[in-house]
């Protein structure tokens, strides 16, 4: 799906990973012939392809409770995120603000 015109594309940086799993992703990006960071976003594209099923149910759930299509949450979510948490903040709690793993 492209961005708006006037968006530019959004870029993501991750903190380093574990040895363990930094050591994974090497190995993968050695095999494969790219660069780490190459590799690491093919592995984030692929999670996120096989998840899919479980990211599209959970938008779906909060659409219907905004009266939208899941399609245009997750536009939403994605080209105005700000204007998306205001109105899930007023639908109810998304998840438990407990720390993540991952998290900063």
């Amino acid at each position: 799906m492209a961005s708006p015109p006037d968006q530019k594309p959004q870029e993501i940086s991750i903190p380093l990973l574990p040895d363990y799993e930094m050591q994974l992703l090497t190995a993968m990006a050695f095999f494969l012939g790219r660069k780490v960071n190459q590799q690491a976003a093919a592995v984030i594209a692929m999670y996120l392809r096989q998840s899919h099923d479980r990211i599209l149910t959970q938008v779906e759930f909060y659409a219907q409770q905004l009266g939208l299509s899941k399609w245009d949450l997750l536009n939403l979510i994605f080209n105005e995120p700000d204007r998306a948490r205001e109105l899930l903040d007023n639908a109810g709690k998304v998840h438990n603000p407990e720390p993540d793993v991952f998290g900063s």
